[in-house]
């Protein structure tokens, strides 16, 4: 049986994208409990996204459209007609990204292991030299990324998809739950989410993030976690499914004493 069992998990992706984890997370018996700590916005400046679309419907496509995350390929793909990408290879983050853009018909390319910036580069580095590559990113997100892509010879455009923005408000019952010791475990999926629930409560977020186990989807949301003054107990290599494991071992383990 999973150590999960049973286990009070804070959820604290973005409001549309608490379901993947939810349910990967009820699968192992835990129950999951929401606190969204970023909320998506459009991009302060939407021009260049419109040329990169008006480009794509004019019949001139990349080579390679980059998808670093499920909210990304959600929201760029909405805007698009297939036909459009006839012929362009899609790199999407990971396997539960690639999945998400699967499920529009279209196939994906992904690191076979690691997800994120590094594991993407990692890849796509031997195929990318002189070919234009389209990234539509985060605004003001990781440059990591980019910064990989350009050094691998890429021609690149990256207009600014969407902005992460820290959430403004904390639902009662899971701030209760939380304050009272009643959460057991925490999952950052992003370095975005782990500044966005220090934000929220601001000089006691590293206390009442002491009181459970709290596990992060690679090793640059953990280098963020961090920073932003919280305690990180275990780093999943791989997307939701093993942020899941980490959790797992992490309670396995033993945590800080959470009252019932």
């Amino acid at each position: 049986m999973s150590a999960l069992a049973g286990k009070r998990v804070l959820v604290t992706r973005a409001a549309e994208d608490q379901a993947e984890l939810a349910a990967l997370l009820t699968a192992q018996g835990a129950r999951p409990v929401a606190m969204p700590c970023i909320a998506f916005a459009d991009p302060a400046d939407p021009a260049p996204l419109e040329e990169a679309l008006r480009r794509l419907r004019s019949g001139f496509p990349p080579d390679f459209l980059v998808l670093a995350s499920a909210h990304a390929a959600d929201r760029f793909l909405s805007r698009v007609d297939p036909s459009w990408l006839r012929g362009v290879r899609i790199a999407a983050s990971g396997a539960g990204t690639a999945r998400r853009i699967g499920e529009r018909g279209l196939p994906a390319l992904a690191p076979a292991q690691g997800v994120g910036a590094d594991a993407l580069v990692e890849m796509l580095a031997p195929l990318v030299a002189g070919k234009d590559v389209l990234l539509p990113r985060a605004e003001g997100g990781n440059p990591a990324l980019a910064a990989g892509l350009e050094r691998a010879g890429a021609r690149l455009l990256t207009p600014a998809l969407y902005r992460t923005v820290p959430a403004t408000t904390v639902p009662a019952q899971a701030a209760r739950l939380l304050r009272d010791g009643h959460v057991e475990a925490i999952a950052f999926a992003s370095g975005s989410a782990a500044r966005g629930f220090a934000s929220l409560f601001g000089a006691e977020a590293a206390a009442l993030a002491g009181r459970a186990r709290v596990a992060c989807m690679g090793q640059t949301c953990a280098t963020e976690a961090r920073s932003a003054g919280l305690r990180v107990d275990a780093v999943a290599d791989g997307g939701l499914p093993e942020l899941v494991e980490a959790l797992d071992s992490a309670v396995s383990k033993g945590g800080p004493p959470a009252h019932r």
